[in-house]
Order: structure tokens, then C-alpha cells, then sequence
């Protein structure tokens, strides 16, 4: 009897263990992540990078739940005028952020970004992967003079 009390006991441990160590989605989220691809699908099956094959991105999920985004391309020339005119391919945004556990969402609210369009919008994006130090999103399709496209980004956790 006393042993079979004490094999309860070790599983009801281990499984309180194993709840313990599981990590929502939002948690394996929060931190910085760098860009390691920004790839454009279009309909047509055709894909490419507005930023290039260089091109850099940083995004910060914090615990309270804001972000910051920045994605710029990787061949620009240097600037020669105001620093506060930015050269050739640049997107950042930043705001508040929600995290859909059931359907995988990330969700950024925009409050100030460099596209006057995004602010004030909700920009969604779905995690296809994570795993560790490693995660993919696919944005909802975005509108460009080459036809609607869905941006794949993946990320690598920063060290």
C-alpha cells in the first residue's frame, strides 16, 4: 500500500512538473528577435525581398505587451542629406501587441510607424513555427503595385 501511495505521489509531482515547465505561446514570444528572412509571395507564385537579400530587422516583444519593429534594407546607399529622411526600403512601427493562443495570431496595434497607413490599424500575423530560438510568421496579405503579396518572416532569438 505504501508503495503504491508513494508511485501517486511521484506522477502527481511529475505532472505538476510538467505543467510548470509548459510555456504559452506568448511566453516562448517575449524577447528580441532578428531578422533572418523577409520573403514576399505573390499569387502568381512568384517571390522576392523589398530589402534584399541583406535585409536587417529587428522586432522587441516585451512582457507587458509592447513592441517594436523595424525592418530596413541591407543595400542602401549612404546618406548624404537629413538624417531624418530615411533611405530606400524602411518600414518600422511600434504599439501594443496580443497573442491568440488558439489560432497561433500575433497581433501588433499600431500607434506610431513609418507608413502613415499602419497607424491606428491592427497588422496580424500568424506563427507558423517556433521552436526554441527559432520562429516564422506569415502576415495577412498586404496590397503593392505588383499585385497583393504575403510576407513570410522568420526570426532568429537575439543572444
Amino acid at each position: 500500500m505504501k508503495a503504491k501511495s508513494w508511485m501517486v505521489g511521484i506522477a502527481m509531482l511529475a505532472a505538476s512538473i510538467a505543467t510548470a515547465s509548459a510555456q504559452t505561446l506568448k511566453d516562448q514570444l517575449i524577447g528580441i528577435w532578428t531578422l533572418v528572412s523577409n520573403v514576399e509571395k505573390y499569387q502568381d507564385g512568384k517571390e522576392k525581398s523589398t530589402f534584399g537579400s541583406h535585409g536587417k530587422g529587428l522586432l522587441i516583444l516585451d512582457r507587458t505587451g509592447w513592441f517594436s519593429f523595424q525592418l530596413i534594407g541591407g543595400e542602401r546607399a549612404k546618406q548624404t542629406g537629413r538624417p531624418d529622411n530615411p533611405i530606400g526600403p524602411a518600414i518600422t512601427y511600434f504599439g501594443t501587441y496580443s497573442v491568440g493562443e488558439g489560432d497561433k495570431s500575433l497581433v501588433f496595434k499600431v500607434q506610431g510607424s513609418t507608413n502613415p497607413n499602419f497607424e491606428g490599424t491592427e497588422q496580424k500575423a500568424t506563427i507558423s513555427s517556433i521552436k526554441g530560438d527559432d520562429m516564422t510568421y506569415v502576415r495577412a496579405s498586404l496590397p503593392s503595385p505588383d499585385g497583393p503579396f504575403v510576407p513570410t518572416l522568420t526570426w532568429k532569438r537575439a543572444k
